[in-house]
């Protein structure tokens, strides 16, 4: 039996990791983790006790230690530094003039790496970008590209209904939405009106597409014959008027 720990990282990204049994941790404390023999600090969403063998050694990230005050302060000095160092990166785009989309940047928890996520239209030759800024900032560079989707997740808004965008919030793995919906829903098919914060169609269209299908599949069509105990009607369209 060994304990599983679902940790959120500031770039949104959820990790599992071990936890030695003797570490006292709960959720929604503060922690390092190693992740591919780097430290991470992030925040335990989930514990887990676990029947089964742990994980080899080595295959899985391991919880380290819950973080002190002199960790939760370091972590802060890296958000700060990261921000800074923001400002070069989105520079070296505007000069290279690269057709990237910068989203965050983030350093690892030690400094020795600095994390970019990006989003690209189209195809990306990220060699000469990562090996001049790498000189230029004395650190391993590694790029992670985002869909636009992802992207909104991460750095998150207000959406149009005016609540927090629902992937920021609790989404946790996007679903295919397709236009079909927006249709059978009777949307207009509006851009405007039907697409997110992310340009693509909103993910809420899937909330209700289930109702709505199985009412369209079990309801008279439009013009057709109803009874009911008053007696027998007529079935309008959306919107159309009821005339008695």
């Amino acid at each position: 039996m060994y304990r599983s720990v679902v940790i959120l990282f500031e770039d949104g990204s959820l990790v599992n990791a071990v936890s030695p049994p003797e570490l006292a941790i709960h959720q929604g404390d503060w922690c390092v983790v190693e992740c591919n023999r780097i430290p991470e600090f992030g925040q335990v969403l989930e514990l887990v006790e676990r029947e089964a063998a742990p994980p080899r050694k080595g295959l899985a990230p391991v919880l380290l230690r819950r973080a002190t005050l002199q960790d939760q302060a370091r972590a802060k000095d890296n958000i700060l530094t990261g921000r800074m160092v923001a400002k070069t990166v989105h520079k070296r785009v505007e000069e290279q003039k690269l057709s990237i989309h910068i989203v965050q940047v983030r350093y690892s928890f030690d400094r020795s790496i600095l994390h970019i996520t990006f989003t690209s239209e189209e195809r990306f030759e990220s060699g000469d970008f990562v090996a001049g800024l790498a000189h230029e900032l004395q650190v391993r560079i590694e790029l992670k590209s985002l869909g636009v989707r992802d992207a909104a997740k991460l750095v998150g808004g207000m959406a149009t209904c005016g609540r927090p965008l629902c992937c920021k919030v609790w989404i946790k793995e996007f679903v295919p939405v397709t236009v079909k919906m927006a249709k059978i829903q009777r949307l207009a098919l509006n851009p405007g009106s039907i697409s997110g914060m992310c340009g693509r169609l909103k993910c809420c269209l899937k909330y209700e597409f289930d109702n709505y299908r199985e009412l369209g599949d079990n309801l008279h069509r439009g013009g057709a014959v109803a009874r009911c105990d008053d007696g027998c009607g007529c079935a309008c369209e959306q919107g159309e008027e009821i005339r008695q």
